[in-house]
């Protein structure tokens, strides 16, 4: 059985904050459920998280040569994925074009970046 500790509870929820801020601010991506963006928040985590590393571990050499830039391709590929998969399982997200789906990962890559800043469960210290 799966169970989801304050960990994986904390990057569901950046991940929907994620998607929900990208849906704001990107014209050419909507979802029409309010639970649809959780549903596709959680796909979103799952591909970030099971996908997300191997796929960047497959193309590190073009990364290196590309000085990171091809990240944004990486992260394109996995934002449109969990889209894809949503949909798949009847969420109402729609993305227009190549443009706004960049847009959106783009998005997706900053807020959850600042959500790693923040994490609770970094097991850092802080001295007083």
């Amino acid at each position: 059985m799966f169970r989801l500790t304050g960990r994986a509870l904390y990057w569901l929820l950046i991940n929907i904050l994620a998607l929900w801020v990208a849906v704001i601010a990107i014209p050419g991506i909507s979802i029409v459920h309010t639970q649809d963006i959780v549903a596709v928040g959680f796909v979103l985590a799952l591909v970030n998280s099971w996908v997300g590393p191997i796929l960047r571990l497959v193309t590190c050499p073009v990364r290196l040569l590309t000085f990171g830039l091809f990240s944004l391709v990486v992260d394109w590929l996995l934002f449109v994925l969990a889209a894809w998969i949503g949909k798949k399982m009847g969420a109402s997200i729609t993305i227009t074009g190549f443009l706004p789906a960049l847009g959106g990962a783009l998005i997706v890559a900053l807020v959850t970046s600042l959500g790693n800043r923040v994490n609770p469960f970094t097991g850092k210290k802080h001295s007083h």
